[in-house]
């Protein structure tokens, strides 16, 4: 079995720890918090929320402190 095609229609998808590493929570809680108040669209894929890779790296450079 070869490596499967990937769909550029589809986008790349981070889970709940993925996005969570990526925005710079030490945990999943503090970004479910924030899934559950709307502020960042999510969806889910059974029990597992998934988030878009490029909402969350753009609100990853958004949310960064200056220094």
């Amino acid at each position: 079995m070869g490596n499967p095609t990937i769909d550029p229609d589809i986008p790349r998808l981070y889970s709940l720890a993925e996005a969570a590493t990526r925005l710079g929570y030490s945990s999943k809680q503090g970004l479910h918090k924030r899934l559950a108040a709307g502020e960042i669209p999510c969806g889910r894929v059974g029990t597992t929320f998934v988030l878009r890779a490029d909402l969350i790296d753009a609100l990853a450079e958004q949310e960064r402190p200056t220094e």
